[in-house]
Parts: C-alpha cells; structure tokens; sequence
C-alpha cells in the first residue's frame, strides 16, 4: 500500500479465520514490527504496509526461520530463569495482560483508535530473555511445561 495506510484485522481474517484471531495477529505483527530481529520486523512491516501478504510472509523460508528461532531463543530463556525471576515476570506478565485487555475493550468501543497507543501490545521483559512468559503465580508454583518435551 503506497499510502501508508496500515492493514486492519478484516484484511487478515484469510489466515487468522476469525476476528479475535486477526486482532492478535495483528497485534503480533505491530510487536514484531519495532522487536529486536531486523527479519521479523521486516516481515511484519511489510504484511502492516501491505505490501506482503500474511500467506506469503507465513510460507517464506526466510521468514519462518526467524519466528522459529525467536520461539526458540523465548524457550530457552524460560528455561534458565530462575524461580524468583519466574515470579516477577509472571507478575509483570499479568499487569501487561490486564492492560491488553482494558485496550481489548477500548479498540472493540472505537476501532479507528486502536493504532494509537501500542505501547501494551508488547509484553513485558523477562530477566535474562525475551517478555511474555507465565511465571509460576499463573500456574499455581508450578513451572510451566512447554510442548517441545519435559524440563
């Protein structure tokens, strides 16, 4: 899109197949847009310019590569924390969490105004890693298990 515009959450709706699924892939997309790996920004800003569609971004090597490897890097940093690291970033998680979901509730009221604040969009910072991982208080003390095996 050559006028700047940025993608809305109906554009995305071909591969999120619903509407709260398009809202966090767009979400994900605005986070990944300004993160730390220059692949994924470049990614993100080009399905936000529209320049890129969602389908190719998601089936280029390049590209799927880099989110493999920054889910790797989120669950290796979850692994080397330690309980009382786990512990403040389950708190900051549920302080980020509940402020999405106040900004949830005001994008749901006023949709037009949903690009101006994305400061909650990213989740919080993790001691030793990237943000966004449950600590244990979200989990009743217990480490969380993960889908690639046992700790």
């Amino acid at each position: 899109m050559a006028d700047g515009r940025e993608v809305d959450q109906g554009e995305l709706l071909g591969v999120a197949k619903d509407e709260e699924r398009a809202r966090s892939l767009l979400r994900a997309l605005r986070t990944l847009s300004t993160g730390p790996d220059p692949k994924l920004r470049e990614m993100a800003n080009g399905v936000l310019r529209g320049s890129l569609s969602a389908e190719q971004a998601f089936t280029d090597p390049e590209y799927t590569a880099a989110l493999f490897s920054g889910a790797d890097k989120v669950r290796r940093a979850g692994e080397l924390r330690s309980d009382a690291e786990a512990r403040e970033a389950g708190a900051r998680f549920g302080e980020w969490q509940r402020a999405r979901d106040a900004e949830q509730e005001r994008e749901e009221k006023d949709p037009d105004g949903a690009s101006q604040d994305r400061r909650s969009a990213e989740p919080p910072g993790v001691p030793g890693g990237p943000g966004g991982l449950r600590g244990p208080d979200q989990l009743h003390g217990r480490r969380p298990g993960n889908r690639f095996g046992p700790r």
